[in-house]
C-alpha cells in the first residue's frame, strides 16, 4: 500500500474497529503479548452492565448517549440539574436563535473534550455553586465556569463563545487559575491542556473551510461552533448529514491540535496511533524508530480516542440542538480509555501478565506504563474489540425486539454501562485513590 493510502486509512474510523479486531483475533489464538485473555468472563460483564442500566434507567431505550453533556447533567440538593439546557434556556429568552445556542454549545463542548484527559487521583475543583468535583466532571464544570467568564471568548459583549483569537493567546497561568491548579492540588499535564487549547486557537484560524462560518470575518473569528454551518452544507437529504462528514470535521480540521512527537507516516503526525507489538510476525525487529519501514503500517493501531470522545459528544448538540439527522454512527467505536479497560481488568476479561506487572510496578498499588507503551496499546486494543463484543451480548440479553432498539446503541452501552462500571468497580476494589487496575502516565492530551 502506498503511504498516502496508509495515512488516509490510519485515520479512518473503520481502520479503529479493523486493527483492533486483529489484536482480539490473536487474542482468540493465545497470541497476545502482554495479556492472558479469558472469553468466558465477557457475559459475566455483560451482565453486570445490564444491572446498572437496570438500577438507574430501567431500559436501555432510556439511557442518553455517551457524551460530555452528561458532565453538565448534575444531581443538586435541590434536584437534578442541566446545566447546559439551563444556559440555552437563558439564551433564547435574550433572543439568541436557537442555531447560535447550538453553535455557544459546540464552542463549550469541544474545549471541554480537549481539556479531558486523566486528572490523577490529587486533583479536584471546588465549585462555589455546586461544590467538590473530582476528574472528569471536575474538568467538565472547571471548562464550564472558564467559558461563563468568557476566557476562551475575544468578544467585549459575549462571553459564551470560544473563538481562535482568544485560544490563540490563552497562557499557561490562564487554565491553571482556571482549574485551580496548586502545589497542593496538582492537575496532571496542565500545561499540555493549555498547548491544546491553543492549537484549536490555530487549528480554528487555519481550517476556514471547517470552522470560518457564513459570517466569519474581523468581527466574527473562526469557532467550533462554526462547523455547524459548514455542516449544513453537506446534507445529502434535507436536514441529514453522514458522520463521515463530522468525523471530517474533527481528524482533519483538527489535525493539528495533538501532539507532533507521536507516530508519523512520510513525516505526517497520525495523532493517537502507535505501534502493537503483537501484529510484528517478526518479533525479533524492532519498529519503534523505522518510521519507514515497509511493515510499519501494519503494526500500528489507531484509537483517536479524544477525537472520537468529541465525536460522540457533538453527535447529540447536533442532532439535540442543531436539528440534523446524522446517519452511520455505528462506525464509531468505543472510547479506549482506561475506565472501559479497568472494567475488563477488574472482571477477569484481561490479566496483565506477570512479566509486565512487575516491570509496572514502582512503588504504587497498581501497575504504571507510559501512554505508548506496548502494555498499553494492547490493552487498548482489546477494550474497543470487547466493548463491541460486550454490547452484542447487552443487545441480546435487554430484551427488547430489534425494531425497538435505540439509536446509538453502543453509545447507550458506554453512558450506562461500561464506563460506569469501570469507575463503581475501582471504587470498590480500590477505595482510597478509585484508580484503574493499570495507570497512565497522563501528559494531559491522551486519555
Amino acid at each position: 500500500m502506498s503511504v498516502s493510502y496508509n495515512i488516509k486509512y490510519l485515520k479512518s474510523l473503520q481502520a479503529v474497529r479493523e486493527r483492533s479486531l486483529r489484536v482480539y483475533e490473536l487474542a482468540l489464538c493465545g497470541q497476545l503479548q502482554h495479556f492472558e485473555f479469558d472469553e468466558t468472563k465477557i457475559d459475566s460483564v455483560a451482565d453486570y452492565v445490564l444491572s446498572l442500566v437496570h438500577r438507574d434507567y430501567a431500559s436501555i431505550a432510556s439511557v442518553p448517549p455517551h457524551g460530555r453533556w452528561r458532565s453538565y447533567c448534575v444531581k443538586t440538593q435541590s434536584g437534578d440539574r442541566d446545566l447546559v439546557a439551563e444556559h440555552v434556556l437563558k439564551w433564547k429568552s435574550s433572543d439568541v436563535s436557537e442555531w447560535e445556542c447550538a453553535r455557544r454549545v459546540i464552542d463549550l463542548i469541544m474545549v471541554s473534550v480537549l481539556i479531558d484527559a486523566g486528572a490523577g487521583a490529587e486533583w479536584h475543583y471546588e465549585d462555589e455553586e455546586l461544590g467538590r468535583f473530582e476528574r472528569t466532571e471536575g474538568l467538565g464544570i472547571a471548562a464550564l465556569r472558564m467559558f461563563e467568564r468568557g476566557v476562551f471568548s475575544s468578544h467585549p459583549h459575549n462571553p459564551f463563545q470560544a473563538d481562535a483569537r482568544a485560544l490563540l493567546v490563552l497562557s499557561d497561568a490562564d487554565v491553571a487559575l482556571g482549574f485551580q491548579v496548586t502545589d497542593a492540588n496538582p492537575l496532571l499535564g496542565c500545561e499540555n491542556r493549555a498547548q491544546l487549547l491553543r492549537n484549536l486557537g490555530q487549528a480554528l484560524m487555519e481550517g476556514s473551510r471547517y470552522f470560518g462560518g457564513k459570517c466569519a470575518c474581523n468581527n466574527h473569528p473562526a469557532r467550533p461552533g462554526f462547523m455547524l454551518d459548514y455542516l449544513s452544507g453537506c446534507t445529502e437529504a434535507p436536514l441529514s448529514v453522514s458522520i463521515d462528514d463530522i468525523w471530517d470535521v474533527v481528524i482533519d480540521g483538527l489535525a493539528c491540535v495533538w501532539p507532533t512527537g507521536r507516530t508519523q507516516l512520510d513525516g505526517v503526525a497520525l495523532g493517537d496511533v502507535w505501534a502493537c507489538d503483537a501484529l510484528d510476525v517478526d518479533s525479533d525487529s524492532d519498529l519503534s524508530d523505522s518510521a519507514d519501514h515497509p511493515r510499519r503500517a501494519e503494526t500500528l493501531v489507531p484509537f483517536h480516542k479524544l477525537s472520537q470522545w468529541l465525536t460522540w459528544s457533538l453527535l447529540e448538540v447536533v442532532v439535540k440542538l442543531g436539528k440534523l439527522k446524522v446517519s452511520g454512527t455505528e462506525k464509531l467505536t468505543g472510547l479506549p480509555e482506561y475506565r472501559n479497560g479497568g472494567l475488563l481488568v477488574d472482571m477477569g476479561v484481561l490479566t496483565l501478565s506477570p512479566a509486565a506487572c512487575e516491570r509496572g510496578l514502582k512503588g504504587g498499588s497498581v501497575p504504571v506504563f507510559e501512554g505508548g507503551d506496548a502494555v498499553i496499546v494492547e490493552w487498548r486494543a482489546m477494550t474497543v474489540a470487547l466493548l463491541d463484543k460486550i454490547a452484542d451480548r447487552v443487545r441480546a440479553k435487554c430484551g427488547l425486539p430489534n425494531d425497538q432498539l435505540p439509536d446509538m446503541f453502543l453509545a447507550r452501552v458506554l453512558e450506562g454501562g461500561t464506563w460506569k462500571a469501570g469507575r463503581e468497580i475501582a471504587a470498590r476494589l480500590r477505595p482510597t485513590t478509585k484508580d484503574p487496575p493499570i495507570n497512565i502516565i497522563s501528559d494531559g492530551t491522551l486519555f
